[in-house]
This record gives C-alpha cells, sequence and structure tokens, in this order.
C-alpha cells in the first residue's frame, strides 16, 4: 500500500466527484482546491472521485492533473477513499494513468476506448491488458456524453465477475441503461451519477450517487443509502422531487458546473473562473443562483 493511503474498504453511499478550482486564467487554483477538499470533509465526506467528469480535463496539463493527485491524496489519503479518473484515448495512455494513480489509491476510474466500445474482442483485450499490468481496483465510467456511446451490457456481461473490477458509475442518464446494468448487482457495484434518478436508482440495487451537486451541498446525499432503507421510496420520491425542483429552478442543466462553482463561488470557497470552452452564466442565471441563498430546502 502507497503513502498516504486509506486502508482499503467498501465504498459506498455519496461519492463526490470533484471539480477543479480554477483561477483567472483557467489554471489549477491550488489554495482553492485544498478549501474545497477540506471543507468536504469536515461535512463528512469520506468518498472523493478525483479528475472526474466535472474536473475540466480538457484544459487541464499533465502536470496539474498529477498535482490535483497529489494534493488531494496529501490533504485526504488517509481520511477517505479516493477514486482516481485516468482518462484518454488509448488502452496504453488510460494504463500509464492507472500505473500512476495506484501509487497513491487503491481505486481507479477508467473509460472504455471507443474502439473496444464497438468491438467485443477489442474489448475483452482491454480489460485483459489493463488488469494485467496494473494493481489498482477498477472501476468503469459510462458516459455517453464524453465517449460517444455507452458500455455495451453484453460487453460487460464477459467481465462482470473478474478480479479487481469493482464498480460502474453511469452517467447516462438513461434509467432503462441502469436497469440493465443493475442486473448484475449481485457481481458487480452500481453507482448512479445523476442527481435526478437517484430514488429511482436506490430502487433498482444502487449501492451510491456520485452527483456533481454534492460539491455544494453535499449533506443532502450523504446518508442516501441508509435513509432510503429506513424511509422507503415513497418518502425518498418526495425528496427527489423537492431536489429536481431546487436543480431546475435555479442551477441550469446544461450548464450545471458553472452553477456549482458560481454558488461555491458566492460562499466564498472558490473563484467562479472554469475552462474557456464552457459557456458563461448570463446575469439573470446568476441572479437566480443567487437568490437560492435567500430560500431553505433543508
Amino acid at each position: 500500500m502507497g503513502v498516504g493511503l486509506m486502508k482499503q474498504k467498501s465504498i459506498n453511499g455519496l461519492i463526490v466527484p470533484l471539480l477543479t478550482p480554477m483561477n483567472e486564467n483557467s489554471e489549477l487554483d491550488s489554495f482553492a482546491l485544498k478549501t474545497l477538499t477540506a471543507r468536504l470533509m469536515n461535512k463528512g465526506v469520506k468518498n472523493f472521485f478525483v479528475l472526474s467528469p466535472f474536473a475540466e480535463q480538457q484544459s487541464l496539463s499533465q502536470r496539474e492533473e498529477k498535482e490535483i493527485i497529489k494534493l488531494v491524496s496529501s490533504l485526504a489519503g488517509k481520511r477517505a477513499n479516493l477514486l482516481i479518473g485516468c482518462f484518454a484515448d488509448s488502452t496504453e495512455e488510460i494504463i500509464d494513468k492507472v500505473l500512476f494513480a495506484q501509487r497513491v489509491s487503491n481505486y481507479c476510474v477508467v473509460n472504455v476506448p471507443f474502439a473496444a466500445l464497438t468491438n467485443e474482442v477489442v474489448f475483452v483485450d482491454f480489460f485483459d491488458r489493463l488488469l494485467t499490468r496494473t494493481k489498482a481496483n477498477i472501476f468503469l465510467l459510462n458516459d455517453p456524453f464524453y465517449f460517444k456511446r455507452n458500455i455495451p451490457i453484453v460487453g460487460l456481461e464477459r467481465i462482470v465477475n473478474w478480479e479487481k473490477l469493482i464498480g460502474v458509475i453511469d452517467y447516462s442518464a438513461n434509467l432503462g441503461y441502469y436497469k440493465a446494468l443493475a442486473d448484475h448487482y449481485q457481481s458487480i457495484k452500481i453507482f448512479q451519477g445523476k442527481e435526478e434518478l437517484m430514488v429511482d436508482s436506490m430502487d433498482m440495487h444502487c449501492v451510491g450517487v456520485v452527483p456533481a451537486f454534492s460539491n455544494f451541498m453535499p449533506s443532502i446525499f450523504l446518508d442516501i443509502e441508509n435513509e432510503f432503507k429506513k424511509i422507503g421510496y415513497g418518502a425518498m420520491l418526495r425528496k427527489q422531487t423537492k431536489i429536481n425542483f431546487m436543480l431546475d429552478g435555479y442551477f441550469p442543466a446544461t450548464k450545471r458546473l458553472q452553477s456549482i462553482k458560481y454558488a461555491l463561488s458566492f460562499e466564498g470557497v472558490i473563484q467562479k473562473f472554469f475552462s474557456a470552452d464552457l459557456k458563461k452564466l448570463d446575469n439573470s442565471e446568476e441572479e437566480k443562483i443567487e437568490s437560492f441563498f435567500e430560500k431553505s430546502f433543508a
């Protein structure tokens, strides 16, 4: 086990997909990242998804990616589970990233390269090479928005019982696809990435949630698994409706990351800046987020 690693244990419940605080030049703001991470730990967060889909990796250099991994590991590695995102276009690039990340974490999250998503033989070969050459426990990221299509269920069925393959984090926003994943819940852990679908997913063997909004309000999601077992589907569905109303009313879905950053900046946690390829919030959107703080959704 590498230096600074938390003792390995089962991962479930909330995983916060850490965003990347940036300065006005769209560069990593290391101090703000420390502040955000510390704030989340103080609120009870035990699982972090580092270099998540909300980390704006397209604008980060390799140096910044490694700095983020080292920084969060030094701050949270002994107190929290770290899942390190290792995303790339090719098998070799993904393996290289896992080899670096496993120095500080027992868990890595990988995408499946597009060639492997479209060819079953290449799909199996990808996992054979990945799991043979690395030692980390592996989570799969399913995100058809970034990676062009869903991980094929027929391919997943070929590898679902392989050692070191722990779970799938699903950002498809497709409940039918999620249900197909959940059919394999006895062999692999399934996590829901979309806030709007968490309750229906919990009713289909979901073991945890990975919502972007938890960067801002982790308390909503912290004890989701036990809460669901305690109060049941009906009561949780009312909570889901409340959350969806809050998100739709104040945090536009097409600018969710920008909205979360703006809300965190309003609280003084980070600056509001983000990568140049993302659309800016207009004045009315900023005012709507500010008005959120006048309401109470506790």
